[in-house]
């Protein structure tokens, strides 16, 4: 009888969406359209790379906008990609302090 996370796995694998429609979950659901719009990349890649390989896969201004803010430098695969998006959501998202009292 197969045990519960065998089961799990394949429902994951058969699904690969699955994340991107969970609610509440828009950076991991947005760090998914980067990587199928991305998926032919050679690495090492520079974001300029990158932005070509999504313009040509006709990937949505939300991707290519993730890709705009990369830093200027060699990403060694797409781990290293998704890292750094993740991280710019996350600057982005923490609260301003605002000096009005």
């Amino acid at each position: 009888m197969p045990t519960a996370s065998t089961s799990s796995t394949a429902s994951s694998t058969a699904s690969p969406s699955t994340s991107a429609a969970l609610p509440g979950n828009p950076r991991d659901a947005l760090v998914e359209r980067v990587q199928r719009a991305v998926n032919d990349v050679s690495y090492p890649a520079h974001p300029r790379t990158l932005i070509d390989a999504a313009t040509q896969a006709h990937a949505g201004p939300d991707v290519l906008d993730a890709l705009q803010r990369l830093p200027d430098e060699a990403f060694g695969g797409f781990a290293e990609v998704s890292a750094s998006i993740v991280a710019g959501l996350d600057k982005r998202a923490e609260p301003r302090r605002d000096a009005s009292p």
